[in-house]
Formats: C-alpha cells, sequence, structure tokens
C-alpha cells in the first residue's frame, strides 16, 4: 500500500468520462429542481453562499479587512464561489461536478485495496444512490467539496498509519484542512481525524503521537494564523469566522428536543450501527471515531457554524469512514456483513426524508413538474 498507486480507470480519458456521468446525473437533478422551482433556491446553503457571495462583490462587508475576511470564512469555498457564474444554481451544477469527481475516486481507493467487485458496487450505490447526497450535491456545494477531502483524507489517513507511507500522511493532514476550510460545518472532523489516526490499526504503535500531530498541524496551523491575525488587526482571535464560535442556548435546546424526536433516531442510526459492527468486527476503535465525528456536526451546529438548510452531513460522514476504515474482505462472512451494513445504511438513507423536513421540501418540490 505503499508507493505510487495505479489509477482506475487506467485511461485518463475513461476516467473523466466516469467522472462527467456522474456529475451529469446529477446536474439533471439540479436543472430539474431548478425549473421545478421556477429557479427559487432560496433557504438552499448555496442560496446563502451565493447571497453572502453577491455582498462582498458589491463591497457590503463591514469591518474592512477583517469583515471581508470573515465573511469569506470558509475561504476555500467562498474564494472559488467568486469566480463561478450563476449564483445558487452555478453552484448547484458545480456541486455536481466535484459529487462526480468524488464518487470516482471513492471507487478508485477500494480498487486500490482489492474490494470485489460486488462490494464496490453496493458501497458507491450506498453513498451515491440516496436524496441524502443528492441534496447535497445540488444545493450544498460548500458541504460537497469538503466532505470530498474528508473522504480523500481518511483514505490516505488509513495508509499513513497502518502502512507506514508518509506521503500519505502529509497528504491527508493537507485534505484534512482543506475540508476544515471548505465547509464550516465539517470544521473540527480534522482533530477528529487526528484522534482516528491513534485509534485504527498501527504499524507503528509507539507512534501514535506523532501521527495525529502530522495529521492535525496543518488545519491548527491554519487555524491560528487566522486567529492571530484577526488579533493584528484588533478584532479579535474570533474575527476571521463566520458564525462567532459562542454557545447557542436555543440551538442546544433545540437539539435536545430534536434528540427525542423520531427524526433523531434517524440522524443517529448511521453512527450506532456503524458502532454495532465495529465491536462486531473487534475494531471498537472505529466505533468512537463514530461517536466522535457526529458530536463534532453538532457542536458546529450548536457554535452556529452550520449554514441553513443543511442536512445529510452526518449520514455521509458515516459513509466516507465506513468505506475509508473497512479492512479487505477476507472472509465470506466479514464480506456478508459488511454489504449488509451498507445496505442497511442505503436504506436509512431513504428514510432520512420522511423525517428530516429539508430534504421532505427538497423532494416535494421536484414534483413540482409533475
Amino acid at each position: 500500500m505503499s508507493g505510487r498507486l495505479a489509477k482506475y480507470p487506467r485511461n485518463v480519458w475513461l476516467r473523466w468520462g466516469v467522472r462527467l456521468l456522474i456529475a451529469a446525473a446529477y446536474a439533471a437533478v439540479a436543472i430539474w429542481f431548478h425549473l421545478a422551482t421556477q429557479g427559487g433556491w432560496d433557504g438552499t446553503p448555496n442560496c446563502a453562499l451565493a447571497d453572502r457571495i453577491a455582498i462582498l462583490r458589491a463591497g457590503g462587508a463591514v469591518g474592512g479587512d477583517v469583515g471581508v475576511i470573515g465573511a469569506l470564512y470558509p475561504p476555500l469555498t467562498s474564494l472559488v464561489a467568486m469566480v463561478i457564474p450563476g449564483g445558487a444554481f452555478g453552484l448547484s451544477i458545480a456541486g455536481c461536478l466535484v459529487a462526480g469527481l468524488m464518487l470516482q475516486l471513492i471507487v478508485q481507493s477500494m480498487q486500490r485495496r482489492d474490494f470485489p467487485l460486488f462490494v464496490r458496487l453496493v458501497f458507491i450505490f450506498t453513498l451515491g444512490a440516496t436524496p441524502v447526497f443528492a441534496y447535497i450535491a445540488t444545493t450544498n456545494f460548500e458541504a460537497v467539496v469538503g466532505l470530498m477531502f474528508f473522504g480523500l483524507g481518511m483514505v490516505d489517513l488509513v495508509r499513513f498509519v497502518t502502512w507506514a507511507n508518509t506521503q500519505a500522511g502529509f497528504r491527508a493532514g493537507i485534505l484534512f484542512a482543506c475540508a476544515a476550510f471548505s465547509d464550516s460545518t465539517v470544521t473540527f472532523t480534522a482533530l477528529v481525524a487526528a484522534i482516528a489516526g491513534t485509534l485504527i490499526i498501527q504499524s507503528r504503535p509507539g507512534a501514535r503521537l506523532a501521527n495525529a500531530y502530522v495529521v492535525a498541524f496543518p488545519t491548527i496551523t491554519l487555524f491560528l494564523s487566522l486567529a492571530l491575525l484577526g488579533v493584528a488587526f484588533g478584532a479579535g482571535p474570533l474575527a476571521m469566522f463566520r458564525g462567532d464560535l459562542s454557545w447557542h442556548p436555543e440551538r442546544f435546546d433545540a437539539l435536545l428536543t430534536f434528540f427525542a424526536s423520531p427524526a433523531g433516531i434517524v440522524y443517529f442510526a448511521p453512527m450506532l450501527l456503524l458502532v454495532v459492527t465495529s465491536f462486531a468486527l473487534r475494531f471498537p476503535g472505529t466505533a468512537l471515531i463514530a461517536v466522535l465525528l457526529t458530536a463534532s456536526t453538532l457542536l458546529a451546529f450548536v457554535l452556529g457554524l452550520t449554514p441553513p438548510g443543511t442536512a445529510g452531513i452526518n449520514y455521509t460522514l458515516m459513509l466516507l469512514l465506513a468505506i475509508a476504515i473497512v479492512p479487505t474482505m477476507t472472509t465470506l462472512a466479514h464480506t456478508l456483513l459488511t454489504c449488509a451494513v451498507s445496505v442497511v445504511l442505503w436504506i436509512i438513507g431513504w428514510l432520512t426524508p420522511l423525517q428530516w423536513r429539508t430534504l421532505a421540501d427538497w423532494i416535494s418540490a421536484l414534483g413540482g413538474l409533475s
């Protein structure tokens, strides 16, 4: 698992053909939604991002340079959005292109680990063929970019920790930093990934803390740089962040109410499934990683970092974690259990819109042309 790995498919034109074919499927959904709602993207994360970018272009940000930088947070996707035409619809098409790239690269990672064809098909179908992922790809440019970086970062993290591939470790750290600076909802996942590097199978058990440092260093450095920049401008260490990173009691109360609802049960179902499966496969560390990832998305919500209309992030994080962490299947029982878990996750992905109002409204809007 070290050294230069083969691309999949090997032919560059075929690889890009697969990416564009997948992207076209999601783009068709985006176009359908645009026509069905007569361009009504209100309430979606892409609309919020497009409005924020429009204000910045018009010079409406307050607070001087600090206000502009804060309004750009998360900076990576915001800067890219500055050059994407078409407002929320343009961001939707761009998100579909990212989704196509993401799914092809995930398939490539499974091919490199010699996953059987059937298992690859089950996993990628579970990830890509649910309303949850389609909603993210077509309405949340920030999230789909952040999730792509996180998923690829987890794949490299496993190569780094389990197979002692140092290059993959540095790449994982950069990818997690890109994820944190692409989507504010996954701001804390880099720290969770650093902890994950100490829990999964180790090639060098004595290097656990060093592995965690390598993975977390780029993200921590970038955040500290932004904090110091804010202090230098006399605006405080949190001035560079959209959202004040302060506790929101009303959001916390809403979260407690959500926990006790059917939607809360569906929300936590993927995490609970991974926890049970982790113990069944005798990888208890994966269970803790799943719990910490879920906690990180909930913390982002309580701190006001989650954009309006966001849905399905935790579900997709659990799937990407499963794909990255699951070891190569060596027995029939292991293969069947892995596939069964993937199928149950797929079912959860289709049950989610029944309990999640945001997704239900999106699906209802898609019926506007029927």
